[in-house]
């Protein structure tokens, strides 16, 4: 007989700026007990299953694992913003969590890939909620990252020239000093959709601030990681997070 799955599944609807936003969560089986919580954040290419089974995979560890659908997505309402509503999102997102009895709001972490890391580094730089982020190809200068993807023209409202305020904004690498937790920077070499010029940038910004990080450049591997980088990142991932989230455990 196949063993039963310890974790159980969970899916609420967030009310943020009066949108309905869909949310998954894996709790892990010793639910009587507040656990480590870790949101993920997914990319461009919207929420895929894998972002249900990182929960999971996840809470088996005993972290609560939460994957949001952001605005704008299929299942969630709203429009997309790239860098603005998103941020506010994450924010009234661990407000909810941290009313939740199941969740210890001293050890929450952040998870995001491509643009969700964009959205996640915002995050860590505008709120306190976070005792660890990770993140997975972020594009850090939204001026630079303009000239490989003109269409997010479009989602701005201008070139850079025109709405420099829009840019900076949405900018994370111009406010790293906010930043008050251990941040671990994953990037493929061969990216070519969010260059890894941009962790590079990023990292170097938080050397010159003092600040707690880990760079991993990845030789051969693209923005879609290939099995086995994947196998990696997550690796990688599972410790900077135990050794962050567990500690007092």
């Amino acid at each position: 007989m196949a063993e039963t799955d310890p974790v159980r599944q969970e899916r609420f609807i967030l009310r943020s700026e009066g949108l309905d936003l869909r949310v998954f969560a894996a709790v892990p089986a010793n639910e009587e007990v507040a656990s480590p919580c870790v949101q993920i954040h997914h990319g461009g290419g919207g929420f895929d299953p894998l972002y249900e089974q990182m929960a999971q995979q996840l809470a088996r560890h005993g972290f609560l694992g939460v994957a949001l659908i952001h605005r704008g997505y299929p299942g969630s309402e709203g429009c997309q913003q790239y860098g603005k509503g998103e941020v506010r999102d994450i924010g009234n997102l661990s407000e909810e969590l941290r009313r939740r009895f199941d969740v210890d709001p001293e050890r929450m972490a952040i998870i995001g890939y491509s643009r969700g890391a964009h959205s996640a580094l915002l995050a860590l730089e505008r709120y306190r909620d976070f005792c660890a982020g990770v993140l997975w190809s972020p594009p850090v200068d939204m001026a630079r990252h303009v000239h490989v993807h003109p269409w997010i023209q479009d989602i701005i409202g201008g070139s850079p020239d025109q709405v420099p305020e829009e840019y900076a904004c949405r900018s994370p690498l111009g406010a790293v000093e906010q930043i008050s937790c251990p941040v671990l920077i994953l990037h493929g070499e061969q990216d070519d959709v969010v260059p890894v010029e941009h962790s590079r940038l990023l990292a170097a910004a938080l050397e010159a601030e003092g600040k707690t990080f880990e760079l991993e450049v990845m030789p051969g591997e693209g923005h879609v990681w290939s099995q086995g980088g994947l196998l990696t990142v997550w690796r990688w991932t599972g410790a900077f997070l135990e050794r962050y989230l567990m500690a007092e455990t």
